[in-house]
């Protein structure tokens, strides 16, 4: 029996018109063709009872196979390949109900393997790697319900990593380049040697091939072994940088850890942890130099937790608010040295998020901003310390868009931007209200005539951009608006003035 179909996709087999319904034996099971309109194949597969059941085919309308697999009660079952055009092997996947499985297979178009991506209930969830051309794994990603997730690795061929990718709910938060080599393949930049187990065995810095700066050295068990400093490859003996910290601890009486710290020639410096008798970190200090920095709870994997306290060097609190994990959420307060608020804001899994307000010493508002996701997002304001507006306009993810309102010193400027580029016509104004500048903008560039005006009222210069450059006739004013001189341009060049030709390489 030979049906026409007019769709191309897989997923059209779970449902069939009632028309073709009623020509289909439902008792029994049809081997079925469907095709495109100009005749070609488009599927093939067996029906029961009105449904794909077994293995089914699609192709392309210009006759290559597109997909097969196999199908029950009409839904994705197994392992089923996906071609591009050319007939070559795309992906492999496998399905549960319609649901996708375990480990999708992704493949070049040379055909080789570069991709492997794991799928849970529909979702991708795990570890996925993917490979150079020649095999060689080049990177591995962590998903979560689909999204990008925590830390990401990249390798270069020959296995060593070479970036650091942080994610976040699918969005890249950070990149942190190391062990890369220059063009002669000589270390440069930060580099990482890693213990089989994984740990850090030591990190530092080289320039084309030679060691620079603090390198630090770690046992399997990751505790800090050494600290050496070199500068132009030569090491640097007793540098104060590379004094190993003392660790010192407290005891119950009973003999519970009570209190941990590391000092550096006597003097406290940098985390001090102290536990109840349970052997529950109850609080933390963070010191440099006997000066304490910050007050809250940092885990046993250095991440702060719960409320923390910052200080100033001089003692007087700097900012307050909650860690969770190790990155800042919720409100957060900032204060100037005299105790006065500075800002205030909300954060979200360490990034600003919603509200943000700026205030002078003084108490009054400086600066209202909203944000989304570390991005300026939603109307900004600044005032002056006499509460006037100094800039007014709208973010969206980060970037300026449409109008903005700026009052500089004694005069106003409106300006429109879409996407960070000021685009579209300018108007500024002197504090008297006259006209000081107007002219037209395209993704930042000037077109069109622009034009000056003194605060009088009288003109100053005009004249036309093209391209970005001055073109034409440009014209010069005194205040009176008697005309001083008339400059000719070309694509930005001075080429006339007054109507005189200037000489070659002419330079004011």
């Amino acid at each position: 029996m030979k049906l026409i179909n007019f769709t191309t996709g897989i997923s059209f087999f779970l449902f069939l018109s009632l028309s073709l319904e009623a020509q289909i034996d439902t008792a029994s099971i049809h081997f079925t063709q469907f095709f495109y309109p100009s005749g070609v194949l488009s599927s093939e597969g067996s029906l029961i009872n009105g449904k794909p059941e077994g293995y089914w085919k699609t192709y392309y309308e210009l006759g290559s196979l597109k997909t097969e697999g196999n199908r029950s009660n009409g839904l994705l079952q197994d392992e089923w390949k996906f071609y591009r055009e050319d007939g070559k092997l795309e992906r492999i996947l496998v399905y549960e109900n319609d649901l996708r499985k375990g480990i999708e297979m992704v493949f070049s178009e040379n055909g080789n393997l570069i991709a492997k991506i794991p799928w849970v209930e529909d979702l991708k969830r795990g570890e996925a790697n993917y490979f150079y051309e020649s095999g060689e794994l080049y990177r591995t990603l962590s998903f979560l319900e689909n999204k990008e997730e925590g830390r990401g690795f990249e390798y270069a061929k020959d296995g060593r990593i070479i970036t650091y990718l942080n994610y976040n709910s699918g969005f890249i938060r950070s990149i942190e380049k190391l062990n890369r080599k220059n063009k002669t393949g000589k270390k440069t930049g930060y580099w990482v040697d890693l213990y089989p187990n994984g740990k850090v065995e030591m990190d530092g810095y080289f320039t084309n091939g030679i060691r620079n700066g603090i390198f630090k050295f770690y046992d399997k068990r990751d505790n800090l072994d050494r600290i050496e400093k070199y500068v132009g490859g030569e090491l640097i003996i007793d540098a104060s940088e590379t004094v190993m910290l003392d660790i010192r601890k407290e005891y119950y009486p009973g003999g519970g850890l009570k209190l941990v710290g590391s000092y550096r020639d006597g003097s406290k410096q940098g985390v001090f942890r102290e536990y109840d008798k349970g052997g529950k970190i109850t609080t933390a200090y963070l010191y440099d130099g006997n000066v304490k920095l910050g007050e809250g709870i940092i885990d046993a994997e250095g991440r702060e937790q719960g409320p923390w306290k910052l200080f100033y060097p001089t003692g007087e609190l700097k900012a307050e608010g909650a860690f969770i994990d190790g990155k800042r959420e919720g409100p957060w307060s900032f204060f100037f040295v005299s105790g006065k608020k500075e800002q205030k804001g909300n954060y979200r899994g360490g990034l600003a998020n919603g509200s943000w307000t700026w205030f002078f010493e003084s108490g009054e508002t400086e600066r209202e901003e909203g944000y989304r996701r570390g991005k300026e997002d939603g109307l900004s304001i600044e005032y002056n310390s006499e509460g006037s507006v100094l800039e007014k306009g709208e973010y969206i993810d980060g970037l300026k868009n449409g109008p903005w309102l700026y009052h500089v010193n004694d005069h106003k400027e409106e300006v429109y931007f879409i996407d960070g580029e000021p685009t579209g016509d300018w108007l500024f104004t002197h504090e008297n209200g006259n006209k000081l500048f107007k002219g037209s903008y395209l993704s930042g560039i000037p077109i069109g005539k622009h034009k000056y005006w003194y605060a009088n009222g009288n003109s100053k210069e005009e004249g036309k951009y093209q391209s970005g450059e001055k073109e034409g006739n440009w014209k010069y004013y005194d205040e009176v608006g008697a005309l001083l001189m008339v400059i000719n341009f070309k694509s930005g060049e001075k080429i006339k003035i007054d109507g005189a030709k200037l000489p070659q390489n002419f330079e004011e």
